[in-house]
C-alpha cells in the first residue's frame, strides 16, 4: 500500500472538471456517480471541480462547486407559471419552459449552451474535462478546445424500449416519444466523441449496438461502492424479509414481477414480509396491481432514507430482489454484496456481471424464477452464507471508486497527450 500511495503522489496534479446537468443524489445513479466520483480523485490528489446543473450535487466541501442555473422547472409544483417571466426573454430559457409544459425534457439540450459561455471563459482552468452524459452538442467543439472524456452509463434508448413496451394506448406512446425526444441528438453527438467510458462491458455491447459507436473509443471503468457506508452487520437479520430496489411505475426496473411472486412466497413462508426502496404513486400502476393481489397489509415502500439507515435496511434483510428488466452497472447489487447480503437479480443489463457467482441470476420479467430463487435461499442457510462470503470479497476486489479513479487517471493523461500532439 505505501508504494501504491508513493507512485499515486509522483504522478502530475491535474485540473478536472467533472460536468453534469443535474447532479443531486436523487436524480439518480448520476448523482452518486458525480458525488464519489469527485471524492475519489481528489483523494489522488487532483484538483476537481464539479460544474453541474440543477437540482445540484452534494459534494465533499473541499471539492470546488460551480453551478449552472436553469430554470429548474421539475422541480417547482407548477411548470408553467411558477417562472420569473422575465427570464424568458433568454431564448434558451423560453426553449427551456416550451419544452416542458408540452412533454420534453430539455434539460440536456439547455444546459449545453450555459456550459458553452462557462468553458470559452474559464478553458484555461482545466487540464481535462470529464462530461456525465450530458452528451450535448457543444461537446463536440468543446473537445477541440480541451481534451474530453464522456461517460455513457447506459443507451437511454433502452428506458424507451421498456416503456413503449409497456403500454398499448396510443396517445401515451406519442408522450413517451416526445419525453426522449433528445435521443437523436445524443446519439449524433456520441459518434463524434473522442473517448467514451461506460461502467460495464453490458453497457458498452449496447451502447456499440443502439448508438453505432466503434469500440476502439469506448474503456470500461465500473463504478465503485462506498465501503465505508455499506459494510456488513453484527446484528442478525430478520428471518424472511426480502428488500426489492425497484422504483414503481417504471416498467424497465421490473418492479411487477416481484409482486406478482409474492403470493407464492407467502404461501410457502407465512412470515415473508416486502420492503420496496422506493415511492409509490397514488392510483398508479403498482398501486393497483397490488391492491389486486390482496397485497396491501404486506408490501411497505420506503424512500428518503440516509446512508445509515440505508445500510440498516440491507443488513436487516434475508435477502435483497432486484428484478430490474435493464440496469447499466446496478449499484443496489454492489450495496447489497457489500452488506453481507445475498441477492437476487435478473440477468438484464449488467446485474449478472456486476454480481458474479455472488448472487442468484434469474431470467428478466420472469416471476416464476424469482420465487424458486427465493425459495432456494429461504430454504437453505449454507447456500446463503457461502453467497455472502463470496459477494463481500468480490466487491472489495472489484467495485472500490479508488480503483475506478486510478484507472480513470491513467485515461485522462493520455487524453491530454493526443490532445497536445493534435
Amino acid at each position: 500500500m505505501r508504494c501504491l500511495k508513493k507512485k499515486v503522489l509522483n504522478k502530475e496534479k491535474l485540473k478536472i472538471g467533472l460536468i453534469t446537468y443535474r447532479g443531486n443524489p436523487s436524480s439518480g445513479g448520476q448523482g452518486i456517480y458525480i458525488n464519489y466520483l469527485s471524492r475519489a480523485l481528489s483523494d489522488l490528489g487532483h484538483e476537481v471541480t464539479v460544474i453541474s446543473g440543477p437540482p445540484y450535487p452534494e459534494i465533499r466541501e473541499d471539492i470546488k462547486l460551480v453551478k449552472i442555473p436553469s430554470l429548474d422547472l421539475f422541480s417547482k409544483k407548477n411548470k408553467l407559471l411558477d417562472v420569473n417571466f422575465s427570464n424568458l426573454l433568454s431564448l434558451n430559457n423560453l426553449k427551456e419552459w416550451i419544452s416542458a409544459n408540452t412533454g420534453g425534457f430539455p434539460e440536456p439540450h439547455t444546459f449545453g449552451p450555459r456550459l458553452k459561455k462557462f468553458i470559452d471563459e474559464n478553458a484555461d482552468q482545466f487540464d481535462v474535462v470529464h462530461d456525465n452524459q450530458t452528451l450535448c452538442k457543444e461537446l463536440i467543439s468543446l473537445q477541440k478546445k480541451l481534451p474530453l472524456v464522456t461517460t455513457i452509463h447506459h443507451p437511454i434508448t433502452k428506458d424507451l424500449e421498456f416503456q413503449l413496451k409497456s403500454t398499448d394506448d396510443f396517445f401515451l406512446k406519442l408522450l413517451i416519444k416526445r419525453w426522449h425526444s433528445f435521443l437523436p441528438a445524443q446519439i449524433k453527438v456520441s459518434k463524434k466523441l473522442k473517448k467514451v467510458i461506460v461502467p460495464s462491458e453490458s453497457s458498452k455491447k449496447d451502447v456499440v449496438k443502439d448508438f453505432s459507436l466503434k469500440e476502439e473509443s469506448i474503456e470500461v471503468v465500473h463504478n465503485g461502492i462506498d465501503l465505508n457506508v455499506f459494510y456488513p452487520s453484527e446484528k442478525p437479520f430478520e428471518d424472511y424479509k426480502i428488500l426489492s430496489i425497484a422504483s414503481s411505475d417504471v416498467p424497465m426496473k421490473g418492479l411487477d414481477f416481484m409482486i406478482k411472486a409474492f403470493p407464492r412466497i407467502k404461501e410457502n413462508y407465512p412470515k415473508a414480509k416486502l420492503t420496496v426502496l422506493g415511492k409509490i404513486r397514488e392510483d398508479g400502476h403498482t398501486e393497483r396491481l397490488i391492491n389486486g393481489l390482496n397485497l396491501k397489509d404486506d408490501i411497505n415502500f420506503i424512500s428518503g432514507l440516509s446512508h445509515s439507515d440505508l445500510r440498516k435496511e440491507y443488513c436487516s434483510s434475508h435477502l435483497v430482489v432486484i428484478p430490474s428488466l435493464y440496469e447499466g452497472f446496478g449499484f443496489a447489487a454492489g450495496e447489497a454484496m457489500a452488506c453481507g447480503v445475498p441477492a437476487v437479480v435478473s440477468d438484464g443489463g449488467s446485474l449478472k456481471e456486476i454480481i458474479g457467482e455472488a448472487g442468484k441470476v434469474v431470467l428478466p420479467g420472469d416471476e416464476n424464477a424469482i420465487f424458486n430463487a427465493v425459495n432456494k435461499l429461504f430454504s437453505s442457510e449454507d447456500l446463503r452464507k457461502k453467497i455472502v462470503a463470496k459477494g463481500i470479497s468480490r466487491v472489495k476486489d472489484k467495485f472500490t471508486w479508488h480503483n475506478a479513479a486510478l484507472k480513470l487517471e491513467n485515461i485522462y493523461q493520455k487524453m491530454i497527450e493526443n490532445h497536445a500532439n493534435n
